[in-house]
């Protein structure tokens, strides 16, 4: 039933009444005001204490005046009995301007202030930053408005950070960073899987992604058009349009958004914040979820996500058949604008608890009535962060990995909860730690639990130490998320081609496409030959296609196009509407390049 929304500000027991979750879920208060005030992002170090970025200057009135002051800051909460209640407070980072974005990487954190990224460690362990290395001073333009700004730091499998809406991505090496370029997608946070696969978003668009690792769109390595890497994500059903708990009149764009039947928001205007979930304490059901939050309409998304053969990733909103959604509230100051996965193996919620969420760039004429109508541009200075839990699991215990021995570093390679394994991936890369490599190979080789073969595949490659055996090795694996990894993880050279070609005939769609994308990047007779053989396999196939125009000079393709028109897959297909749709695909990404 849509309800009317409350407009005045609530305190936290009272707001959390107005909250609606699925039988079975609950929320917990993790942190609130006067701790915290306005909460846009969060990271945990490898003992879970936790870093809040408060962008505590923004939009304090109806014309955003004092938006440039320097009072953002970045609070550090932490338990300190172990009981799960962040119950120390103090201030890591202060004096910042519009700060965005963070995250804990080697010994310290990586804090977005446009126009600048920095590196800040606390060496004294006061729990306050004494340094503060500037990383790049170009990460935004610091004039321009605050939704068009980089955000969204997070470390992707890969050993490399990944950032929404900039074109670079930075890794930390020998207590340094450095950086190269990279596609410049997305709008407000960055979303990764287990595997490493990305979704991006944008105000309208609650899921966008790549149909190939970013290392691949680095300039100079990608032959193709830069349109062929998206377009990785597919919708079922009504996907695009929103069910809130209560009538939402404060639109940017005015009652032509609503639903005239019950004057509710109609579809996504401000997706946000998006995370798959990742933990082990919301049930097996839950374990890879893709999470999104919509602030002007009050509610979080849930999503369900099926791979398929073709690399789109499929979503589906699992409340749609009852009209609904996985959070709501109705509670006009609900303003969720984050998602994580925490250390205890739950889902974290950032709720920025405020009136206003529209920048004043796009504050309409309309929308500025209906927010003073509703006296929301009072409601500043508040904030909350939620832990949502789930009948019958209780939460995770407290982490110690920044003190932990460097075998239980490894051990946590094969943590179910994925905030584990990348903390340890991270510690033991950042460290140096390559008196580890004979214990990292042996779980590659002989792990029993792929995810763990995968993280440690990777720590090898971030510790400079995969080599070519292991990797080898690792291409006769069961599990195509390995195979695959090991293909993106090393160089391969044409005398090794002999062993990528033993795996070709039984490979799945996926494999092919990434035996495409790693030889392409060698220009050898060799080299042609082996991406025609894995072509032939499934020439149809959509993230084939994709991996081919992208190592592929367009001097060569259309010696690959004739070879697929002649290939007997396709010659069955070639009457087909299917078959003249894909040379319709392929000529437009040729033509168009």
């Amino acid at each position: 039933m849509v309800k009317v929304p409350n407009t005045i500000p609530l305190d936290p027991n009272d707001a959390m009444q107005l909250i609606d979750l699925p039988e079975g879920f609950s929320l917990e208060l993790v942190a609130s005001e006067p701790q915290i005030s306005e909460p846009v992002a969060l990271t945990w170090d490898g003992n879970g204490r936790m870093y809040v970025v408060e962008m505590r200057g923004y939009m304090q009135s109806i014309d955003g005046a004092g938006a440039k002051d320097p009072v953002g800051r970045i609070s550090l909460l932490e338990d300190t009995n172990g009981d799960g209640n962040f119950d120390k407070h103090g201030v890591f980072l202060d004096s910042l301007v519009e700060p965005r974005a963070v995250l804990y990487v080697g010994n310290g954190l990586l804090v977005g202030e446009p126009s600048d990224l920095w590196y800040c460690r606390d060496t004294d362990n006061d729990g306050k930053s004494d340094t503060k290395e500037k990383v790049y001073d170009k990460f935004s333009l610091r004039e321009s408005n605050v939704e068009h700004k980089a955000n969204g730091l997070i470390l992707g499998i890969d050993n490399w950070v990944y950032v929404s809406q900039h074109g670079r991505r930075y890794q930390f090496q020998g207590g340094k960073f450095r950086h190269e370029k990279v596609p410049r997608v997305g709008q407000w946070g960055l979303a990764r899987n287990d595997e490493g696969r990305f979704l991006f978003s944008t105000n309208s668009i609650p899921a966008m992604g790549f149909f190939i690792p970013p290392e691949y769109l680095v300039p100079g390595r990608n032959k193709g058009p830069e349109k062929l890497i998206t377009g990785a994500v597919l919708k079922v059903g009504k996907y695009n349009e929103v069910w809130p708990a209560m009538t939402t009149t404060d639109l940017q764009s005015g009652v032509g958004a609503s639903r005239s039947s019950n004057g509710t928001l109609r579809s996504f205007t401000s997706a946000c914040g998006q995370s798959f979930f990742r933990g082990d304490r919301l049930g097996e059901d839950v374990n890879g979820d893709y999470f999104v939050c919509e602030p002007v309409g009050r509610l979080v998304r849930r999503s369900k996500v099926r791979y398929l053969d073709s690399g789109h990733l499929e979503l589906s909103n699992l409340y749609e058949d009852s009209i609904g959604e996985f959070i709501t509230s109705s509670d006009g100051n609900f303003r969720p604008v984050n998602t994580y996965t925490g250390p205890d193996g739950c889902l974290y919620i950032v709720d920025m608890y405020r009136g206003v969420i529209q920048e004043k760039s796009f504050l309409t004429p309309y929308l500025k009535q209906e927010i003073l109508k509703s006296k929301y541009d009072k409601n500043i200075g508040r904030g909350r962060i939620y832990r949502v839990k789930r009948d019958g699991f209780s939460s995770g215990k407290k982490p110690n990995l920044l003190d932990a021995d460097p075998k239980r570093l490894v051990a946590s390679l094969k943590h179910p909860n994925g905030w584990w394994r990348d903390m340890a991936q991270s510690i033991i890369v950042s460290r140096r730690l390559v008196k580890l490599v004979p214990s990292l190979e042996n779980m590659v080789i002989s792990g029993s639990d792929p995810l763990a073969r995968l993280h440690a595949l990777w720590t090898l490659r971030g510790l400079s130490r995969l080599e070519n055996e292991v990797a080898l090795a690792a291409l006769g694996d069961a599990d195509e998320r390995v195979v695959s990894a090991s293909l993106r993880a090393i160089n391969w050279s044409p005398s090794e081609y002999s062993y990528i070609e033993t795996i070709i005939d039984e490979a799945s769609p996926i494999v092919i496409a990434h035996i495409i994308l790693a030889v392409g990047q060698n220009k050898s007779q060799e080299s042609r030959g082996l991406i025609l053989k894995c072509i032939s396999r499934f020439p149809m196939n959509e993230r084939v296609l994709r991996s081919v125009l992208a190592v592929t000079s367009r001097e060569h393709l259309k010696s690959y196009r004739d070879k697929i028109i002649a290939n007997p897959v396709f010659q069955g297909d070639a009457k087909t509407k299917k078959a003249n749709e894909w040379l319709k695909r392929w000529d437009k990404f040729v033509l168009n390049e």
